[in-house]
């Protein structure tokens, strides 16, 4: 099992309707996925208080089965993917894949 986390981080100017990006930019990228999608998670950050000040304004999640078939909608779809991030935000993600070593769930 892999991860593709995308995290937009906190910056100067920086836009990010998150309304957009959880209800229409997430679930399309998911729905391109297709059944290779086991999972996926929108992640809000908050401000702790007494704790420093939050680095990312929202993270996403994608837990996929198979490497290649996410590479393969990637390069199918890409420009698809890449042309809506305009809609919601001014900020380059930082992007991380992961391979998933240890996953549980409680009971």
């Amino acid at each position: 099992m892999f991860c593709a986390t995308v995290a937009y981080p906190i910056q100067q100017g920086g836009t990010f309707d998150f309304d957009y990006f959880v209800n229409k930019h997430v679930p399309m990228f998911a729905r391109l996925l297709g059944d290779n999608c086991v999972r996926f998670e929108v992640h809000k950050s908050l401000t702790t208080p007494g704790a420093p000040a939050p680095n990312f304004i929202a993270v996403a999640y994608f837990w996929v089965k198979a490497g290649e078939d996410f590479g393969a909608v990637l390069a199918q779809h890409g420009e698809e993917i890449y042309s809506d991030i305009p809609e919601f935000t001014n900020i380059e993600p930082i992007r991380q894949w992961s391979e998933v070593v240890q996953m549980e769930a409680n009971s």
